[in-house]
């Protein structure tokens, strides 16, 4: 099943614009996404069924040793894309992760809100949790480094 991504509602959004249009609506594998532009701010609005999709880890990953100002050494683990940082699947849910804990590639490790979608992003690595550098709720880029496995 083909995920609906933050670039193709980017580019559905700028043809939106490009060519006056008010509303799309687009459906892949099961996914639905409705754009629609509001007439009195302008702005385009989307929503998506179902709100929560997976991300795939991400092709460009940091793969050498980096080391922080406080001396921590590991493997970082980047945001895929913009939105917003949960540590939980849901409110008062317990955390995906927690420092010190030992994780496999492939386990969730937090929530990117983005354009009210769910994005779940799994670790690329497996180890050993030893820093989470990011709070709950901020808000992140495309690149920023979010956790350190060692």
């Amino acid at each position: 099943m083909k995920n609906i991504d933050l670039d193709l509602i980017e580019k559905l959004a700028d043809n939106m614009n490009e060519h006056s249009l008010t509303e799309i609506n687009l459906e892949i594998g099961g996914q639905k996404l409705v754009l629609k532009k509001e007439t009195k701010t302008k702005e385009v609005v989307a929503t998506s069924i179902p709100q929560k999709t997976v991300v795939k880890p991400m092709e460009k990953v940091e793969k050498k040793e980096k080391v922080s100002s406080d001396g921590v050494t590991g493997n970082v683990i980047t945001s895929p894309m913009v939105g917003t940082f949960y540590r939980s699947p849901a409110p008062g849910a317990e955390v995906f992760v927690q420092e010190g804990q030992t994780i496999n590639a492939g386990d969730p490790v937090c929530i990117i809100e983005a354009m009210k979608m769910m994005n779940e992003v799994s670790s690329q690595f497996s180890g050993k949790v030893v820093r989470i550098l990011v709070e709950d709720g901020v808000v992140v880029k495309k690149g920023d480094k979010l956790f350190i496995i060692e």
